[in-house]
């Protein structure tokens, strides 16, 4: 149990960081998206949903989501749609300019990130993206590891590193 607490105090102390990456290339954009809207806009890349369950994906409550997306909404990258089976519950999706705004800053994200991982040994990058495998199923992100292009970078049966079509030893 200590090792787990370990664990995740140098988890918790890393994940600040990465979000302070994460928003300085979010800046960069010249959109002014928080690192919450842009985890909103990742999680409806994957399915759209509706507010509730973005709300609880997020951890927030319904009304501060709603809000979330009504920001979004009004800079073109969202939009709201009525479930055809129940037009009570409001889905919400990415639109083309939303997923082209997602592609844009995962990119500069990736780049950015990759940069400060490039000194890294082969065997220190297949060390992380097996320990970033398992944070994947532990926080049921399994999703994520199967996306070669918009999740994580993935290790084939060879172990080579795979970014969509390109490929490294």
């Amino acid at each position: 149990m200590e090792d787990s607490l370990i664990l995740a105090r140098k988890l918790l102390q890393i994940i600040p960081t990465v979000m302070q990456t994460l928003a300085a290339e979010l800046r960069k954009t010249g959109q002014l998206l928080s690192p919450s809207q842009f985890g909103v806009m990742v999680a409806l890349h994957y399915h759209h949903c509706n507010l509730s369950e973005l709300a609880e994906h997020q951890g927030v409550s319904l009304p501060t989501m709603s809000s979330t997306i009504t920001r979004l909404e009004e800079n073109g990258l969202v939009k709201r749609t009525r479930d055809g089976s129940d037009r009570r519950v409001v889905m919400v999706e990415l639109t083309s300019s939303g997923k082209e705004k997602l592609a844009q800053i995962s990119d500069l994200a990736e780049t950015r990130i990759g940069s400060m991982l490039d000194d890294l040994s082969t065997d220190n990058k297949k060390s992380l993206a097996d320990g970033l495998e398992i944070l994947c199923k532990i926080f049921d992100l399994d999703e994520m590891m199967d996306d070669s292009r918009d999740g994580l970078t993935g290790i084939d049966s060879n172990n080579t590193f795979t970014h969509g079509d390109t490929r490294t030893a």
